[in-house]
């Protein structure tokens, strides 16, 4: 089921042309995407510099990018899923889920290797009880993940009382503060995950059904892809990152945070996955350009922060920077369009 309600025309088992065509066209114009989000980069990396100097130090590029890595983490999985026609606005709620669940069973005598194991089944699980939803009950993409927000939401304050989870183990702190040949263990995680989400999406049968299955849900199931299936696993992926993140938050932070996550890590991820290039309507996108997206705002936080602006103005550019990205969107496909006809 989709967001939007793509109902375009169902392409025949056998012809394969068209596809074909519009997928490659596609991939060109998100390149060119990818390039001017790394000019738009460059460009405030070098007004912030300007700015204040120390914005081009080492050290606070660094930051820059921890701070990234987080909306990253999430946004991997949200965009298999955009790409395959669905949306998933839960993944705020399942971010603190996973985080308080696995802070409350290190803090219970669980060693924190399985803690981590069972936040995770957790998040999985919801993402579980997002795809039953969609496909038995029909209920939107949209409508059912904002309704598992709000519930989840509420479990982890049933479950906490509201209350922070610390402390946490030192091994398991070590995981979110400490680093590896010089590079923070939290930039490695992303790096992994993203690399992992690449590969599947760019030379998999999995990532090729998935551009297939948003491109024109009708013709992916006349051609023998699983639909059901296939939707099961993106929402399940989705749900096990977007846990997996609220874990690494709280191995950064030394605590499961209540306040962590919600509405705001929900609308970050999502934004970043669409200033990345990935298509609203589904079937077009790529994990570069989400990094991108997760990257930008993080520099334009901290751009702003070091150059002692106040923080509000960064939801102005950003949201402005996303109705751009969606408006782009929106020309992009209708070209592609105009030009298969």
């Amino acid at each position: 089921m989709t967001v939007n309600g793509n109902t375009s025309t169902a392409t025949a088992p056998g012809a394969t042309d068209t596809p074909i065509i519009r997928l490659g066209l596609g991939r060109r114009l998100l390149a060119r995407q990818e390039l001017t989000l790394i000019a738009v980069l460059l460009l405030v990396g070098v007004l912030a510099t300007l700015r204040n100097p120390s914005f081009g130090e080492s050290d606070n590029l660094l930051q820059v990018v921890r701070a990234a890595v987080v909306t990253f983490i999430v946004a991997c999985p949200l965009t298999l899923v955009t790409i395959g026609g669905g949306f998933d606005f839960s993944v705020g709620s399942v971010f603190t889920l996973g985080g308080v669940s696995a802070a409350y069973f290190m803090t219970h005598g669980v060693i924190w290797p399985l803690a981590i194991l069972i936040a995770l089944a957790v998040g999985a699980a919801v993402g579980a009880l997002n795809a039953v939803v969609i496909d038995r009950l029909k209920v939107p993409p949209i409508i059912t993940t904002l309704g598992t927000f709000y519930v989840m939401g509420g479990v982890v304050i049933l479950f906490t009382h509201g209350i922070d989870i610390a402390p946490l183990p030192l091994q398991f702190d070590s995981l979110g503060t400490g680093s590896t040949l010089g590079l923070p263990n939290v930039i490695i995680a992303g790096i992994l995950v993203g690399i992992a989400y690449h590969l599947v999406l760019e030379r998999t049968r999995y990532g090729y059904n998935v551009r297939s299955l948003g491109g024109n849900r009708l013709a992916a199931t006349e051609n023998g892809i699983p639909v059901r299936r296939l939707d099961a696993w993106l929402y399940i992926g989705a749900g096990a990152l977007a846990a997996f993140a609220g874990i690494v938050y709280a191995a950064r932070t030394g605590s499961g945070q209540v306040g962590a996550g919600g509405a705001s890590v929900t609308l970050t991820a999502i934004s970043a996955v669409l200033i990345g290039g990935t298509s609203l309507f589904g079937g077009i996108g790529t994990i570069t350009g989400t990094a991108l997206g997760a990257i930008l705002f993080a520099e334009i936080d901290n751009a702003l922060a070091v150059a002692g602006i106040d923080a509000l103005y960064s939801n102005m550019i950003i949201g402005s920077i996303l109705i751009f990205a969606v408006a782009a969107d929106s020309i992009r496909r209708g070209r592609m369009f105009s030009l298969k006809r």
